[in-house]
């Protein structure tokens, strides 16, 4: 079976609910106060099975000007609008903003139902016909069905239900092989079951067990029970009316605006780019700085428009905007969305969205981010992919990111990723993609910074991989990083040995500090014996700078010539070497040992035994148990 949705739209009182339930007998109407004033105050379903085998679900939306936000979550992800008018009043200030809010939206398919035709004469209603005609010109509408019915006789419902019927079948039906993504728009509790959400699956399917994630609450769940047009099923798959009792959730964990999604592939973002197009009829300019409302399936945000590459949009005018909200979202590139203005509530425009998860844009690289954007408009996917992903500079996008943050199926995706890849556009590591550029330039600072701290340290046989990231001061993702180092190893720009790095042609204590200097410090360390020079004492000594001594000792250190005590002391290793050798006779001997013994035991004074004591400590030779050593 083919399930196809399809959204009611129309001005307040003009029989939309009371035609839903001439057309399938159910009444979307479920609120006390809705039955008992006779008007929708929220979304309503019911479903309808087609003569060709589609099964349709409706979505009445309220058409109450200030119900607009209600009516907004209703018509995300319909696949069919059907616009009604009646026939006694003809087109009212809410026929108009619902036609602009879908056309914004971009649906594709509609139908056009003049209500309460039974209230009019003949005449009248041709009149009608002519206005309605008039009026969706140019809009998606514009060739669409306009059948005249009457709820209240049954007139021409069956003329109604054969033209739902062509236009279902003329609706490409979803896959269900995408990452699942439910929309919420109703939660409630049911006695026996618990908590139960109701929504459309935009893409993917939801199974019973299946672990989900619902976002931003972030509540991480199991599925125990699903239903799709009131019938418990093992699956529903995008494009179903759904409803999802949930495991060890409570009602007032969620709440309408929260989306259902596959595990570890979506993440909340307060910033989107976007195409806007602003109403012709839009009452005010749109500035950076705006208040807005945004609503995207579900979802309602507010927050400040930032416009990029001008400086106001006019009323139908259209641009490239940085929404940046203040709750997070779940968004995918391509997903449509309406703005408002803050207040007052006046539908302002809508669009697409390109980057769902965003950078800054700055005025030094606008032209790069105007280019940018006009690829994630017009380009496909292959193009679009690579931008997405240089968006995230050296941190780099791992795969799973990178597929929740399209709309297109999975597969696809990774054909698409891959071919960039080929194309060298984009380069992987294990799961994570960084944009080529960012990496040639990552190449570049790397070796301009290991080659400016060769010339700051002479006598250092090389840099850390770790100062090295400390240094490059960016959001750098680990992979990315031994990615460069590894190329540049592999193209024998960088030496490396441990974790140290170096210019090929760079030789350590070539500097300052040649190989006698060296020497003369192991010298005066060696005839100290266990009461050597500080390291703040060589300078004066060996008439060398405060830094040539801490690298020489560094140097003398890692070549094993000296051993570290501590920052200050260094000691020759043959020196060590034999206080060891006489600790552990005296600990086999006496089982303890006092500062004061091992200070005549060395023969040195307390100001050098406490370290070397402190020495052995962390090399487990020793034990610290009070005032006394233990061998460990």
């Amino acid at each position: 079976m083919k399930y196809v949705i399809l959204g009611t739209a129309g001005h307040i009182d003009h029989g939309k609910s009371s035609l839903v339930k001439a057309l399938t007998g159910t009444d979307p109407d479920r609120l006390k106060e809705e039955k008992a004033r006779g008007i929708t105050l929220d979304l309503g379903f019911a479903s309808l099975d087609l003569p060709g085998g589609s099964r349709l679900g409706i979505v009445d939306v309220p058409g109450h000007e200030g119900l607009i936000k209600n009516m907004l979550a209703g018509v995300g992800g319909i696949d069919v609008v059907m616009l009604v008018i009646a026939a006694d009043e003809g087109i009212m200030p809410q026929t108009r903003e619902h036609l602009a809010i879908c056309d914004l939206l971009a649906v594709k398919k509609g139908i056009i139902a003049l209500t309460k035709m039974d209230a009019v004469e003949k005449d009248w209603l041709d009149l009608v016909k002519d206005e309605v005609r008039q009026f969706v010109k140019g809009t998606f509408l514009e060739k669409s069905p306009l059948v005249p019915v009457s709820s209240l006789t049954g007139e021409n419902l069956p003329q109604l239900v054969a033209e739902l019927d062509k236009l279902s079948r003329d609706v490409s039906p979803k896959s269900a092989d995408g990452i699942l993504r439910l929309p919420i728009d109703r939660v409630f509790t049911m006695k026996g079951f618990g908590t139960v959400i109701t929504g459309t699956i935009l893409s993917g399917a939801i199974s019973l067990e299946q672990e989900v994630e619902i976002l931003p609450a972030g509540v991480k769940t199991k599925v125990r029970g699903v239903q799709s047009h009131n019938k418990p099923v093992t699956r529903a798959v995008a494009g179903q009316r759904t409803a999802v009792n949930l495991q060890g959730v409570e009602k007032d964990d969620l709440s309408r605006g929260d989306t259902i999604v596959s595990k570890g592939f979506f993440k909340p973002t307060r910033n989107v780019d976007v195409r806007l197009s602003l109403l012709k009829q839009a009452s005010r300019v749109l500035k950076t700085g705006s208040r807005i409302r945004f609503y995207n399936s579900t979802q309602e945000a507010i927050g400040r428009a930032a416009l990029i590459g001008s400086n106001e949009l006019q009323p139908g005018d259209e641009g490239f905007v940085q929404f940046r909200l203040e709750d997070p979202v779940i968004i995918q590139h391509g997903d449509r969305f309406i703005i408002r203005f803050y207040s007052p509530l006046e539908t302002l425009g809508g669009g697409v969205v390109l980057d769902p998860q965003p950078r800054r844009h700055r005025k030094s690289t606008m032209a790069a981010s105007l280019k940018n954007l006009e690829t994630l408009l017009q380009g496909g996917l292959e193009e679009k992919l690579p931008v997405l992903i240089a968006g995230k500079g050296v941190a780099g996008m791992e795969e799973a990111d990178i597929v929740g943050s399209t709309a297109a199926e999975k597969q696809v995706v990774m054909d698409a990723l891959a071919t960039a890849t080929q194309k060298k556009a984009i380069l992987r590591t294990d799961s994570l993609y960084v944009h080529s550029s960012h990496l040639t330039d990552l190449d570049a600072r790397i070796l301009a910074l290991i080659e400016a701290f060769h010339k700051n340290n002479p006598l250092k046989p090389g840099i850390d991989k770790e100062e090295l990231k400390g240094m490059l001061r960016i959001r750098l993702h680990p992979r990315v990083l031994a990615m460069s180092v590894d190329g540049l190893v592999k193209r024998k720009l960088l030496d490396a040995e441990g974790s140290k790095l170096r210019l090929p042609s760079f030789k350590p204590g070539s500097g300052q500090a040649p190989g006698e200097i060296k020497n003369s410090i192991v010298d005066a360390i060696q005839k100290g014996g266990a009461q050597p020079p500080l390291r703040e004492e060589l300078p004066a000594l060996l008439k060398i700078t405060d830094k040539d001594a801490r690298d020489l000792l560094k140097l003398l250190a890692d070549e094993g010539r000296t051993v570290r005590i501590n920052d200050s002391l260094h000691l020759h290793r043959g020196v060590v070497e034999k206080m060891r050798a006489d600790l552990l006779s005296h600990l086999k001997d006496k089982k303890e040992i006092t500062v004061a013994e091992f200070r005549d035991l060395a023969k040195t004074s307390r100001k050098f035994a406490v370290p070397i004591l402190e020495y052995f400590d962390t090399q487990k030779v020793t034990q610290r148990i009070g005032d006394k050593r233990v061998l460990r």
